[in-house]
């Protein structure tokens, strides 16, 4: 879905009339939280600077959804679009629960997950004074972040752009802490865990754009045979692991008690 989508379904699900609500990660328009009788948006965002709207109706919170700056029992919703992906995924349910008044929605739309094909999610990566994105840069070949090593993957990506740039997307891949590496059964857990009751939790493995990647030495391109693949990952793990889950949809509630 897109973000209005996204917040369009939200809004048919949480009555947002005078209701107090946290956003994990960006911070939505203040004409459509006005449009909606919003009381009160906290913007939960490490990455944005801390400010309140003139109206008071949004404040930007320059913290990480692993450490909400928000009293318990605080807030009528938790809302998130395309950010749980670069989150703790336990610790910040946790912190949803905590914050969440009684009866209180958490809902989330996220992805490329980790267990996707693309769950690198290529971005906010800079090179040469451009930001690459995983959408217009698809410089990483179907399943890549699962498929090679460091060092394979390095050597793959020389032979179709420069050595600078191919570092740059392994580091990515490899080292960078923007997203989180959590597979959909990671989130699963951790929703269970978390406190809150199950209400929706939905999947789709829908790309909606081609990957084309530079024309790679097929000598060092390995061939993509995904129940393998899922076999590697699941022993790597020690668990199961099912992939393929691109985006999700994630409905909980906090118990009336």
């Amino acid at each position: 879905m897109s973000e209005e989508e996204v917040f369009a379904d939200f809004a048919a699900r949480v009555p947002l009339a005078g209701a107090v609500v946290a956003e994990i990660g960006g911070a939505f328009p203040v004409a459509l939280l006005h449009e909606h009788g919003v009381a009160r948006w906290y913007s939960v965002d490490p990455n944005r600077a801390a400010q309140t709207d003139p109206s008071g109706v949004r404040e930007v919170l320059a913290a990480g959804a692993e450490d909400m700056p928000l009293p318990d029992a605080s807030v009528d919703a938790v809302f998130s679009c395309n950010a749980l992906q670069f989150v703790d995924i336990g610790p910040s349910l946790l912190q949803a629960a905590r914050v969440l008044r009684p009866g209180g929605v958490l809902y989330a739309h996220f992805g490329p997950i980790w267990s996707a094909v693309d769950g690198h999610q290529l971005e906010y990566v800079r090179y040469q004074g451009r930001d690459l994105t995983f959408w217009d840069d698809t410089l990483l070949p179907p399943w890549s972040h699962l498929l090679y090593t460091r060092e394979e993957l390095r050597a793959l990506l020389r032979t179709g752009v420069e050595d600078g740039l191919a570092d740059a997307v392994v580091g990515h891949v490899h080292d960078s802490t923007t997203v989180n590496r959590a597979f959909f059964e990671d989130y699963v857990a951790a929703a269970l865990a978390s406190g809150l009751d199950w209400i929706e939790v939905a999947t789709s493995d829908h790309l909606d754009y081609e990957i084309a990647p530079p024309a790679y030495d097929a000598a060092l391109t390995r061939p993509v045979d995904l129940a393998a693949l899922a076999a590697e990952v699941s022993a790597r793990r020690g668990a199961p692991t099912r992939l393929g889950v691109r985006d999700v949809l994630m409905v909980l509630r906090k118990p009336n008690y």
